[in-house]
């Protein structure tokens, strides 16, 4: 594999990274449009083992739960990309200072 394509993919990870972090910080921070959401869908529930009304109850802590675990995940994706892209420029300046 080309450095070149090591420090793309790594660039790319880390703005995708950097994305979820943002989708999941927003989610965090405004759970009003987030339990929104939630009452559209559990209108649409249909009678089971719960009503819809205690699914709507459920959902905000399962919604909350998400977004950490979402947060978390897009932290430690952006640092192993970030791991790799040093990695890259490391053996990039390796092979720099070996030529000259």
């Amino acid at each position: 594999m080309e450095i070149s394509n090591v420090l793309s993919a790594g660039m790319q990870g880390m703005q995708r990274s950097s994305q979820q972090v943002t989708e999941a910080s927003a989610e965090l921070a405004d759970p009003q449009q987030t339990n929104q959401r939630w009452q559209q869908s559990a209108a649409d529930v249909a009678s089971g083992s719960e009503t819809a009304s205690e699914t709507l109850n459920s959902v905000p802590a399962n919604t909350a739960t998400d977004a950490l675990v979402s947060l978390k995940q897009g932290q430690q994706s952006f640092e192993a990309n970030t791991k790799s892209v040093q990695t890259a420029d490391e053996m990039l300046g390796t092979m720099i200072d070996t030529k000259v």
